[in-house]
């Protein structure tokens, strides 16, 4: 381990804050799980500055008394990185400045070894990421992956090539439908390689490895499972929202544990010779969100849209089969639940003074980044554009949902 790989280690943060992330590996200083609140992310990092710079500093000096192919950083480059960190993981967070300061750092660090350099780019690409410029992030991400991917990028500590990865399709994946198909394809082969590399044993086959990774962060997968989508494969985004269902459920968070599900459900209801098992998934799923209680509102508004999007889905396969009488009733039932969302979602976005709220820049890649409460209408089912952009259901299941809609 070299020198910034020796910083990392010593400060055992998360190497993204601020957004759902991967934890390390067990035989690394252990990041932060991704269900953590980012509260106690920033509690504890102004703490771990202080000891972790001096920690640093440390393991440079014993690594130079060794002897390196490049010469070790200044102690001007440490106290610029130094500072770029304060800033970047501080409390007080200023992401403007820790832009400029991450910036002069990765400028004055290009002599060092690939691995610390990638470790740069990396943290850089979280910054663009929470700035909310995802093309930039995508370049930064890029150039880390390409360095850790390189000769001496083996050198990192483990972690950094999944963050990296993971950074990446968060970045491209965050905007939506700009992207190309080979983009898509990327930010689908990266959520999957990801998962892998983050897995905690060393399993025999590529589905052992996606749960256990799925299990260390359930949000990925649900992301990886929303990717698929795009790229038409409906079968693996169903098994990776599955996989996400499943992790969420093991860590006790049961409406996002359900979100997945019901999307597991309405993925294979976008496929072919499914059906039966799509709405076996979706009957199910939907079930469950009686008596889900949580303390985030948003959240359970989330869970109520989710669950009318998946009746929607559900009354759209009734009702292609003939099954007219229990079409209409689920169908019914979804518009009821989808008004009363609407109603409580409208009241509660609002101030007193009737301004919405006003939501700050970011990128949406989350699960927690799905369309809006008050979006969830049911008469916006009869848009295909909608169907296809907002939801991003197959085009088979969109031919079924605007028939019924039609002939209903």
């Amino acid at each position: 381990m070299r020198f910034l790989s020796c910083f990392f280690a010593a400060f055992a943060i998360s190497p993204a804050p601020d957004v759902p992330q991967i934890t390390s590996q067990p035989t690394k200083t252990a990041s932060l799980p991704s269900f953590i609140p980012k509260s106690s992310l920033s509690s504890s990092s102004t703490s771990l500055l202080s000891d972790g710079v001096s920690n640093w500093i440390a393991a440079t000096a014993s690594v130079s008394a060794i002897g390196s192919a490049q010469a070790p950083p200044s102690q001007a480059d440490v106290q610029l990185l130094r500072k770029a960190f304060a800033e970047f993981y501080g409390v007080e967070r200023d992401l403007d400045a820790s832009l400029v300061l991450l910036t002069q750092v990765v400028e004055r660090w290009q002599g060092q070894p690939p691995d610390e350099l990638a470790g740069l780019y990396r943290v850089r690409g979280d910054c663009y990421t929470l700035l909310a410029d995802s093309k930039a992030a995508v370049s930064d991400y890029t150039k880390a992956i390409e360095l850790l991917q390189g000769p001496g990028g083996d050198q990192a500590d483990p972690i950094e090539l999944p963050s990296a990865l993971l950074g990446r399709a968060r970045a491209l994946k965050s905007q939506g439908t700009a992207l190309t198909k080979a983009q898509t394809k990327q930010a689908a082969g990266d959520y999957e390689l990801s998962l892998k590399l983050t897995s905690r044993e060393d399993w025999d086959t590529d589905a052992e490895l996606l749960e256990d990774g799925a299990t260390r962060n359930p949000y990925a997968a649900w992301e990886w499972g929303t990717v698929l989508r795009q790229v038409n494969d409906w079968k693996q985004a169903a098994y990776a929202h599955s996989l996400s269902g499943t992790a969420f459920d093991e860590i006790g968070d049961k409406p996002r544990g359900v979100m997945a599900v019901i999307d597991a459900g309405i993925d294979l209801a976008g496929g072919s010779g499914q059906t039966s098992e799509a709405k076996s998934i979706l009957q199910k799923a939907i079930a469950k969100t009686k008596g889900i209680e949580a303390r985030d509102v948003g959240l359970l508004q989330r869970l109520i849209a989710k669950e009318g999007e998946g009746r929607m889905a559900l009354a759209a396969l009734l009702w292609d089969e003939g099954s007219v009488a229990d079409a209409e009733a689920t169908l019914g039932r979804a518009c009821e639940r989808l008004e009363q969302l609407q109603v409580d979602a409208s009241q509660r976005n609002a101030k007193k003074d009737g301004v919405p709220l006003d939501e700050p820049k970011r990128l949406k890649f989350s699960i927690d980044d799905t369309n809006p409460a008050v979006s969830m209408s049911c008469s916006r089912f009869k848009n295909s554009a909608f169907l296809d952009e907002q939801l991003g259901w197959s085009e088979s299941l969109q031919k079924k949902m605007i028939k019924l809609e039609t002939l209903k």
